[in-house]
């Protein structure tokens, strides 16, 4: 596989999308509460590390019961949610470079041909945040030797590509990530500048093009109907370095763009949700307003993840802009829509009576996660 542009055509492009990318303050329209279709935009998820099969197991029972999109596991569960979930329509997704996406680019693709092939339906990929945020590493990867698994291991392929952008990330994940990136001087995430250009040293700019061909060999692997989803790690990104990347997904192909691990720092914000669902619009379209941009034809989809955990969470980041969630309180969300619901039919005085009476019956069973990841 070539790269699809050099940098500076890459960095080109990003410029323009920086420049041209407006959020806006409309409220998107929410499914009807506790609904089918409010239901399908979950994705229960179970991502800790001492997870057990038997909390797996319930995962996929919850899931079921209240018709979630999916549930999302690490690989060694993928099997079992399958199994799980046969003869239901939720499906099962599956993270991959997971939690901090510095894995070299082969560990990246053996682990998304692993979890398609025990049938995941959907791949939520970390985006390898610190090559984006690093300013130096660019030219770092002719220098760099392989990935030691590709020269120790007589059977596997070699491949230039993956050693090449293997080389980019160690070299991106051994120096310290730069907090400035190069936006436009003019539009809304622009900086005066004394040129409207970007840097045309290559070791100026953060290696865009290591970061879409990787991007673009996972699509490769996996085409559709597999949804790719591409989690950016908001929270370690300033709003151009989250509009780079949203441009990088697009033209790679994935399906969305999702805010977070959960795992890393803050989680999904309603401001990154509204700038990510304002960039996945701009890219997928030719607006009357700069033209808009043809870099695909369908629209990505956002995924808010991290720290969504009642149903005011979800309804603020559905009105953002978010077509999915990841939580793992997905129970406890359609828990409280269905209350909200029985109690908007009551009268006035029904109303008052429920409010005076304890508890309210809702129950939080332990898949949700209240302290630490989604």
């Amino acid at each position: 596989m070539t790269d699809r542009y050099t940098n500076a055509e890459w960095a080109s492009q990003i410029a323009e999308t920086q420049k041209r990318v407006a959020v806006g303050n409309e409220l998107r329209e929410v499914p009807a509460l506790g609904s089918k279709q409010f239901a399908e935009t979950i994705d229960h998820t179970l991502l800790k590390l001492d997870a057990t099969a038997t909390q797996i197991d319930a995962l996929c029972a919850e899931a079921r019961t209240e018709g979630f999109k999916s549930v999302c596991v690490r690989l060694p569960f993928v099997s079992r949610c399958v199994s799980n979930l046969r003869g239901s329509p939720t499906i099962v997704a599956c993270v991959v470079g997971f939690h901090e996406g510095t894995h070299d680019t082969y560990s990246k693709l053996k682990e998304a041909r692993e979890a398609v092939a025990a049938g995941a339906s959907e791949l939520d990929i970390v985006l390898n945040h610190h090559i984006l945020t690093n300013t130096t590493a660019t030219s770092a990867e002719s220098s760099s030797p392989p990935h030691p698994f590709t020269a120790s291991h007589k059977t596997v392929p070699s491949d230039a590509t993956i050693e090449t952008i293997t080389a980019s990330n160690t070299a991106a994940n051994s120096k310290p990530p730069s907090s400035t990136s190069s936006p436009p001087t003019e539009g809304p995430y622009s900086i005066p500048s004394s040129t409207s250009t970007p840097p045309s040293s290559s070791d100026s700019l953060p290696n865009y093009a290591a970061i879409y061909t990787e991007l673009a060999s996972l699509r490769s692997i996996c085409p559709s109907p597999t949804a790719l989803k591409l989690i950016l790690e908001t929270s370690r990104l300033s709003p151009p370095q989250i509009l780079a990347a949203a441009t990088l997904a697009a033209a790679a192909n994935f399906d969305f763009i999702k805010t977070s691990t959960g795992f890393c720092g803050r989680g999904a914000t309603v401001e990154d949700v509204r700038l990510m669902s304002a960039a996945a619009t701009y890219l997928s379209t030719r607006q009357p307003s700069g033209g808009g941009s043809p870099v695909r034809r369908r629209t990505m989809q956002v995924k808010a993840s991290g720290g969504i955990r009642s149903l005011d969470d979800a309804v603020k980041m559905m009105e953002a802009g978010a077509t999915r969630l990841g939580t793992s309180s997905g129970l406890w969300i359609m828990q409280e829509a269905r209350k909200v619901v029985r109690e908007r039919e009551l009268s006035p005085a029904e109303q008052a009576r429920a409010q005076e009476r304890p508890g309210g019956g809702v129950t939080r069973l332990y898949t949700d996660n209240s302290l630490d990841g989604y």
